[in-house]
C-alpha cells in the first residue's frame, strides 16, 4: 500500500507505508552542562527516549542503532542528559516514551529512594514525576525495555542511562562526571551476549576516542562515576592515590564500582605528567572488534578467542580516560639520581601448544647483582624496593612483539616511567614508551609508599598478562627485610598450565606449595589480583572446621586508617588491580586454607593454598 505526500514545492510523490523514518545520529555527552531549566529552585526537565545512531568511535565513524535519551526538541544522548542542581532543588521531570515497546525509567526519584523507584511508561505515552534532591552527591537514572535491574541490561538498552549530581553548599564543585557503559550488539544463537563483540565505554566513547582531560599541577580534581553497567568494574588511576567520598574512606588506587554505584572521589594532581585512568578488566581495556562486524551480527568465524586477544604492538582501548597533569609555570624537570640501586627485568616467550587459547608462555627473570631469580611457574619473581631509595630497573624486551611494563599502584614521580605506552600525549618532547623486541628501557623512580604493590604489561593485555607477565612488588621502610617466615605474598594470577577447568594460579601455580608459619607468631597475608576477569572474587582463611579472624592492615600500598583495623571475619572482597593487607596469629599448629572464591562464576572455589603452622 503506497500514499501520497506532497513536498513544499508541489510536487507529488509516493512513500511505502510502515517504512521506519532514518534514524537521527545520537550526540556524545561530555557532562559539562546540565540539563533542562531551573528557576527559583525548581528544575524543570523534559525526556525522550527513542533510537538513533550511535557512535561510539567518534563523529565520522559508523554508527549503531540503539535507545537513547535526550532533551526533547534536542537531539539524543549517550550518556543521557545530566541532570545537575543544588541541594534541596525540586525537580519536576517528564519522560516521553517514543520506543516501540513501554519503558520502565528508575533513578527519577529523590536520592534516598531512586534506584528503588519505579516508573512505568508505555509506548507513546508521557509521564510526570516531582521530587526533591534531598542528599548531596552522586546518583545516577535509567531506563530498561523489560523491567530489568540495571545488573540486567546489556543489549538494546544498555545505554539508556544518565548522571544525577546534588552539589552541596560550600564542597567544591565536581570537575568531571563519567558514566560507564557496556553494551552487547552481537548475540550467539541461544540470545546470550557475544562476549567477543563487548563495548566498553566512558560517556558514550571507547578509547582513545575518550575525552582527553588536562589539569594543572597542584590542582584537587573531583570527579563523579555512575556505573551504569551491568557488570562490576575495577576502576584504577595510575599514578595517584584518590579517595571516595564516603565515611569509611581511605586512599586507594583502585575502586570496585558495582552496577548501580555511583560515587564521587577526589585526588591532587600534585605530579606533572600524562597519565590514565581505565577499567583493569583486560578485554574492557582492549581495541573493540570492528563495527561493520557488529553491524552485520556476525558470531565468531573471523574473530576467533586467540585473534581477539592476540593483538600484538596494540595499545590500550575501550573503557580508558587519559589525562595530562600540565607543570606549573617554573616548574623543573624531575631530577635524575646517579646513586640508584640497579635492577634488570629481562622479558622472554615460548610457546605452549596445549596452553589455553594456543598462548604464549611469557617470562619476567630478575637480575639484582649477581643473583638471578627466575619466574615462579606464570608468575614474575618478586622485586622487593625500599622506600625513599631511588632504583634503576633496566626492562629488556627479548620477545617478538613489543611490550611495556606497568608499577601499579606506585605513585611515580615522572609518568615517562609508568608503563601506559601509546596514549598519544608526550611530556617534556617525550612520549611514553614501548619498549620493542630486541630494545632495554630503564625505568627511574623513587618509591614513595610502603607496602604491597605489582608490576605488570599494559600492551596487549589480555595476552601477555595471561602469558605470564605480571609480578608482586613490594616496598619495606627503611632498615627492614622481607621475612618470609612471617611476611606473605598470596598473589592471585592466571595461568596457561592447563587448557580448561579454573585456570587462576596463586604465586603462579594452580596448586601451590604450602606457607609455613609459627603458631603464636604474627602473619602478614599480602593479597594481590592481577587476574583477567576475576573481578568480583572473594577470600577467606579457615583452619578446616570455621573461618577465622583477621585483621585488615593496609589497601593499595597504604596503612588502612586506625579506626579500620580491628580483628573482622576473615573473608573479604577482591577485584582486579587490588592489593589487600592482613595480619592474624595462628593459635595453634595444624593447617589452615587460604581460599578463593568467584562470585560470578557460581562461588566456585577457583584457587586455594594451605598454609602449614608448626609449633613454636
Amino acid at each position: 500500500m503506497a500514499c501520497w505526500l506532497a513536498t513544499t514545492a508541489g510536487v507529488a510523490v509516493t512513500a511505502r507505508a510502515n517504512v521506519p523514518a532514518p534514524l537521527a545520529d545520537i550526540a556524545s555527552n561530555d557532562n559539562t552542562a546540565g540539563a533542562g531549566l531551573l528557576n527559583h529552585g525548581t528544575l524543570h526537565i523534559a525526556l525522550v527516549a527513542r533510537r538513533g545512531l550511535w557512535y561510539p568511535d567518534g563523529p565520522g565513524t559508523i554508527g549503531l542503532p540503539i535507545e537513547a535519551f535526550g532533551e526533547a526538541g534536542r537531539p539524543l544522548r549517550i550518556p543521557g542528559p545530566l541532570v545537575r542542581a543544588p541541594l534541596g532543588t525540586h525537580v519536576v521531570a517528564s519522560i516521553r516514551n517514543d520506543l516501540t515497546h513501554d519503558l520502565t525509567v528508575r533513578g527519577l526519584a529523590a536520592p534516598a529512594h531512586a534506584l528503588t523507584t519505579v516508573l512505568r511508561v508505555p509506548r507513546g505515552a508521557t509521564r510526570r514525576v516531582e521530587f526533591d534532591l534531598d542528599r548531596a552527591g552522586a546518583f545516577g537514572y535509567y531506563g530498561s525495555d523489560k523491567g530489568e535491574t540495571i545488573d540486567g541490561r546489556i543489549f538494546a538498552d544498555a545505554e539508556l542511562s544518565g548522571a544525577i549530581v546534588v552539589e552541596a553548599p560550600h564542597v567544591p564543585r565536581v570537575d568531571h562526571v563519567f558514566v560507564l557503559g557496556l553494551y552487547a550488539p552481537v548475540k550467539l544463537k541461544d540470545g546470550t551476549p557475544n562476549f567477543l563483540y563487548f563495548l566498553e565505554t566512558i560517556n558514550g566513547r571507547a578509547f582513545p576516542a575518550t575525552e582527553r582531560l588536562a589539569y594543572e599541577r597542584g590542582r584537587t580534581v573531583r570527579w563523579a562515576v555512575f556505573n551504569a553497567s551491568a557488570m562490576l568494574h575495577p576502576m584504577h588511576l595510575h599514578g595517584f592515590y584518590f579517595r571516595v567520598d564516603r565515611p569509611d574512606a581511605y586512599d586507594e588506587v583502585t575502586h570496585p564500582f558495582y552496577p548501580g554505584d555511583a560515587d564521587e572521589l577526589s585526588w591532587t594532581a600534585d605530579r606533572a605528567g600524562d597519565w590514565m585512568f581505565h577499567c583493569h578488566i583486560d578485554d574492557h581495556i582492549t581495541r573493540h572488534a570492528p563495527l561493520r562486524d557488529m553491524l552485520a551480527g556476525k558470531g565468531d568465524p573471523q574473530l576467533t578467542v586467540a585473534k581477539r586477544f592476540h593483538l600484538p604492538n596494540q595499545p590500550m582501548g575501550g573503557m580508558v580516560i587519559a589525562l595530562k597533569v600540565v607543570p606549573r609555570p617554573g616548574d623543573r624537570a624531575p631530577i635524575a639520581v646517579a646513586s640508584a640501586r640497579r635492577l634488570a627485568l629481562d622479558i622472554t616467550s615460548r610457546d605452549v601448544p596445549s596452553g589455553r587459547f594456543g598462548l604464549s608462555h611469557n617470562s619476567f627473570t630478575l637480575t639484582d647483582g649477581d643473583r638471578t631469580v627466575p619466574a615462579t611457574g606464570s608468575l614474575g619473581p618478586p622485586i622487593v624496593l625500599t622506600q625513599g631509595r631511588p632504583v634503576a630497573i633496566a626492562v629488556t624486551n627479548r620477545m617478538d612483539e613489543a611490550t611495556s611494563v606497568h608499577w601499579h599502584g606506585i605513585a611515580l614521580q615522572d609518568s615517562y616511567y609508568d608503563g601506559g605506552a601509546g596514549m598519544g600525549m608526550s611530556m617534556d618532547g617525550h612520549m611514553p614508551p614501548a619498549i620493542e623486541p630486541g630494545h632495554t628501557f630503564v625505568a627511574r623512580f623513587v618509591p614513595p609508599d610502603a607496602g604491597t604493590f605489582t608490576y605488570h604489561s599494559h600492551m596487549d593485555d589480555g595476552w601477555q598478562l595471561a602469558g605470564g607477565l605480571v609480578g608482586p612488588l613490594i616496598v619495606l621502610p627503611p632498615g627492614q627485610h622481607f621475612d618470609a617466615q612471617r611476611d606473605h605474598i598470596v598473589m592471585i594470577s592466571e595461568s596457561s598450565e592447563k587448557p580448561a577447568g579454573p585456570p587462576l594460579a596463586i604465586d603462579g601455580a594452580l596448586s601451590p606449595p604450602p606457607l609455613a608459619a609459627t603458631a603464636g607468631v604474627p602473619q602478614r597475608l599480602r593479597f594481590a589480583d592481577l587476574t583477567l576477569g576475576g573481578e568480583n572474587l572473594v577470600v577467606s582463611l579457615s583452619d578446616g572446621s570455621r573461618v577465622l579472624d583477621w585483621t585488615p592492615i593496609a589497601k593499595d600500598g597504604r596503612d588502612l586508617p586506625a579506626r579500620l583495623q580491628h580483628p573482622a571475619i576473615a573473608i573479604h572482597a577482591l577485584t582486579i588491580g587490588e592489593t589487600r593487607d592482613f595480619r592474624f596469629t595462628p593459635a595453634q599448629a595444624g593447617t589452615l586454607t587460604l581460599a578463593v572464591y568467584d562470585l560470578d562464576n557460581n562461588h566456585a572455589l577457583v584457587a586455594s593454598q594451605q598454609i602449614q603452622v608448626s609449633a613454636p
